[in-house]
């Protein structure tokens, strides 16, 4: 049995924005290095960098993702680092990506708007925001806008495949 393990945490920028070719140069650095690093671990993940705030979720071996979270903690290219949940999950939701990286899109404006946010500011996530937001960087597409309204009992990962897998 694998010892699985997904996180997410938020954490502001302290580097001044510097937007080259549609994304902040030190994103690409981070990017660049995070992927080296995850294959080698064996560490999937999704980063989000919007409006000076980071919004990243990793998943791997426990002890794996211990290590990684350790080491992006003393990075000074952020600070007023935030778990924002930890869950053990069945499988791997990001099996094929050592780090995908995810820009401001339209999907992630109309899941922050329709819970009320107008601005990317993951430290105001709550556990619903941020499972449609992980559903919708795998599947590219909003959950929730797909399928119509749903009862908040069904939302989540688990019910949306439900609901996709039985139409």
């Amino acid at each position: 049995m694998v010892d699985l393990v997904r996180v997410c945490y938020a954490s502001t920028a302290t580097f001044p924005s510097n937007l080259q070719g549609g994304i902040e140069v030190e994103v690409g650095r981070i990017l660049l290095q995070s992927r080296r690093n995850n294959s080698r671990d064996k560490v999937g993940g999704v980063l989000h960098f919007g409006d000076g705030y980071f919004f990243q979720c990793l998943e791997g071996n426990s002890r794996t993702v211990t290590d990684v979270l350790s080491r992006i903690k003393r990075d000074t290219r952020h600070r007023d680092f935030k778990i924002l949940s930890k869950t053990e999950p069945n499988k791997r939701l990001f099996k094929n990506w050592s780090m995908k990286y995810v820009p401001v899109e339209t999907v992630f404006s109309d899941i922050m708007a329709r819970h009320g946010l107008d601005k990317f500011n993951p430290y105001q996530f709550d556990s619903d925001i941020i499972n449609q937001l992980l559903e919708a960087c795998v599947f590219g597409v909003d959950p929730v806008a797909e399928l119509g309204n749903v009862d908040t009992k069904t939302r989540g990962f688990t019910g949306w495949l439900k609901r996709l897998i039985n139409g």
